[in-house]
């Protein structure tokens, strides 16, 4: 399905290696690892990213589709990921200076 709005598209593209880099680091199973990819302001980083291992490290393991959500707020963006055995788990992301993180841990998305 196509997006009515022409920001989803753009971001889409632009938190793709993102988005696999997180699936990846959720298959591999090290929290410091995917603890890296989260927002530099935000805390707790690898106490959220061991959680969401154990949640959904193994469903990484199939095919993972990542749809960018309407609509899409400048700096920001939330992506449902659909794993291959049906499970869904949303991430938001956040941009600073042309950078793309994940929102992990305790922090506010909208203040580096």
């Amino acid at each position: 399905m196509e997006s009515r709005y022409p920001e989803a598209e753009e971001v889409a593209r632009e938190v793709e290696l993102l988005v696999k880099v997180y699936v990846q680091r959720l298959q591999a199973g090290d929290a410091s690892d995917l603890a890296r990819i989260g927002a530099p302001w935000y805390t707790d980083k690898e106490r959220a990213a061991q959680r969401l291992i154990a949640r959904y490290g193994v469903h990484a393991e199939e095919p993972v589709e990542a749809v960018v959500s309407d609509p899409v707020t400048p700096g920001l963006a939330t992506v449902e990921l659909r794993f291959g055995d049906g499970r869904r788990q949303v991430v938001d992301l956040t941009q600073y200076d042309d950078v793309w993180w994940l929102a992990l841990g305790n922090g506010d998305p909208a203040k580096p």
